[in-house]
């Protein structure tokens, strides 16, 4: 479910054009791109468009689509649930976008109605109220996962965070959690596939880096937007950074999460582990323990 409002200039005169470095600026955001895994590419803009976030209380992201911008029309929309902040900083980017180009007409798809700036700032509370509504919805039905797309990469709830946000009476601790999952230092872990010539067999290939601290799924067919492949194996190869190569060989998925299960890793969210920074020595130990 989401939320999206079509902008679009009214009249003849004065600025067309939509300045996205201008936005970012007055509204002290930051951008980039999700990729297949929607993970996102920080910095990057994928064919005028991109992901907006507010980088003191990430969220689940706004997505701009400024493929008509020249034209003086874009397109902006949010996730939901999201957050009370995320709602306020989507109303901040239409007000910014009006002042840009003096005079829009704003057109709320899903609603299917008409907007000014300053009914959609006194919508705020609804707007809030909604997204609070729907959080409760989506914890209160019965999903295998429950997993939201963010502003960084996927979350996955666990059971507890399921039945506290079922009955929560407002989007504090929501907001603050999914800031903290994404506000750390830290590679989330995407596959790279490839097929067995040998025996057909499809390979999900994962690749842990010396001292960089990382998140991994705990089973290696576990990430969004493939569904429709069955991964028949996972692998894990080691990179090390201070020698700027790889180490040879690829390892059993499986017992590389269970030997990290065992060495400092802990549970980032449902289906994923937090792995700490690893030094060399500790990835050749590692590779003698596993292979």
């Amino acid at each position: 479910m989401a939320f999206t409002l079509q902008i679009r200039k009214k009249g003849f005169f004065g600025n067309k054009n939509i300045d996205l470095k201008l936005i970012l600026k007055n509204c002290n955001l930051k951008y980039g791109s999700s990729n297949e895994f929607y993970i996102l590419q920080e910095d990057v803009i994928n064919q005028n468009t991109a992901v907006l976030y507010n980088p003191t209380r990430i969220g689940r992201g706004i997505f701009f689509d400024g493929s008509k911008a020249a034209e003086g029309e874009i397109s902006l929309s949010y996730n939901i649930p999201t957050t009370a902040t995320e709602i306020s900083d989507f109303v901040r980017i239409v007000k910014e976008v009006e002042r840009q180009l003096k005079r829009v007409a704003l057109y709320c798809v899903e609603e299917e109605r008409e907007y000014t700036t300053q009914t959609l700032e006194d919508n705020i509370p609804n707007m809030t109220q909604f997204s609070l509504q729907s959080l409760h919805e989506f914890c209160k039905k019965e999903y295998s996962t429950y997993i939201l797309t963010l502003a960084m990469w996927p979350f996955v709830m666990n059971k507890e965070q399921v039945l506290e946000f079922s009955e929560c009476k407002d989007l504090q601790k929501f907001e603050q959690l999914l800031h903290d999952m994404q506000a750390i230092d830290a590679y989330y872990a995407k596959p790279t596939l490839m097929q067995n010539k040998a025996d057909g067999k499809i390979l999900a290939i994962y690749t842990l880096t010396e001292e960089c601290v990382s998140i991994f799924p705990v089973k290696a067919d576990d990430f969004l937007n493939l569904d429709s492949i069955k991964i028949d194996e996972g692998l894990v190869r080691f990179y090390i950074f201070s020698e700027n190569q790889a180490r040879d060989g690829m390892f059993s998925y499986d017992r590389f999460i269970s030997y990290m299960s065992e060495h400092g890793a802990r549970q980032f969210d449902g289906t994923h582990l937090l792995i700490p920074s690893i030094t060399k020595d500790e990835i050749d130990h590692m590779i003698s323990e596993i292979c």
